[in-house]
C-alpha cells in the first residue's frame, strides 16, 4: 500500500509541467555562469587592474585562463599586483551566489511553496556549488601541488559552498524538489554541459591562445 501510495506521488511530482521549466533553466547553466564569469573579470580587471588583464586574457566560453602562454604572462604581471588585485576576483566570483542564496533562504522563510523564481535562484546559487565541488576535487586528486596559502584560499569557500548546497537540498528542498532536483536539474546541468562546452561556446566565444 505504501509503495504503490510512493510510485503514485513519484509519478505525479515526474509529470508535471513546472518539469519542463526546471530543465530549462539548468540548460543555461553553463552559459550564464562562464559569462558571468567573464563579465565580473572584465569589470574587475578595469576597475582595479587598468585593464592589464583584457589586454592578455581572451574573453572565452569558459570563462577562465586556458593556455601556457596566457597564463604564464599572467604569471608575470603578479608581482606588480597588490594582495586585494591578485586574489579578490576569486571571492568577487562567489558574490552572485552567495546574494542568491540569500534572497532564496527570505523567500523560504517568508513562504516554503516553491515557485519558478526560486528555481532561477537555485541555479545562480549552484554556480559557486560546482565551483566548490570542482575545487575540492582538484584539492584531493592534487593536494601535493598546492601550497599552504592556496589551500587556505580554498578551504573557506570550499566548506561555504558545500555546506550551502547541502541546506538547500536537505532542509529548503521538500522530497518534491529534491526529486526534481535529481531528475531535471540534472538532465538540464547535463545537457547544458554539452550543448555550451562542446558545441555552442566554442563556436560562438573560442579560445584565443
Amino acid at each position: 500500500m505504501h509503495f504503490n501510495f510512493m510510485k503514485k506521488k513519484v509519478i505525479s511530482i515526474l509529470s508535471r509541467k513546472k518539469n519542463i521549466y526546471i530543465l530549462c533553466v539548468f540548460l543555461l547553466f553553463f552559459p550564464l555562469k562562464t559569462q558571468l564569469q567573464n563579465v565580473l573579470i572584465f569589470a574587475f580587471d578595469h576597475l582595479f587592474r587598468n585593464g592589464i588583464t583584457s589586454k592578455i586574457f581572451s574573453y572565452n566560453y569558459t570563462g577562465t585562463f586556458i593556455g601556457c602562454i596566457k597564463v604564464g604572462e599572467m604569471i608575470n604581471l603578479n608581482p606588480t599586483m597588490n594582495w586585494f588585485q591578485k586574489h579578490s576576483i576569486y571571492f568577487i566570483q562567489f558574490l552572485p551566489s552567495l546574494f542568491a542564496f540569500w534572497y532564496l533562504y527570505k523567500r523560504y522563510k517568508k513562504d516554503n511553496i516553491f515557485k519558478l523564481l526560486d528555481w532561477f535562484l537555485v541555479l545562480v546559487s549552484c554556480f559557486s556549488i560546482y565551483t566548490a565541488i570542482n575545487d575540492l576535487y582538484f584539492l584531493l586528486i592534487y593536494f601535493e601541488n598546492y601550497n599552504i596559502n592556496t589551500i587556505l584560499r580554498l578551504l573557506p569557500t570550499i566548506v561555504a559552498f558545500l555546506s550551502i548546497g547541502i541546506f538547500i537540498f536537505f532542509k529548503i528542498f521538500s522530497f518534491k524538489e529534491r526529486l526534481q532536483t535529481i531528475v531535471f536539474s540534472a538532465l538540464g546541468f547535463y545537457a547544458s554541459l554539452y550543448l555550451w562546452m562542446k558545441f555552442l561556446g566554442p563556436k560562438i566565444l573560442p579560445i584565443i591562445l
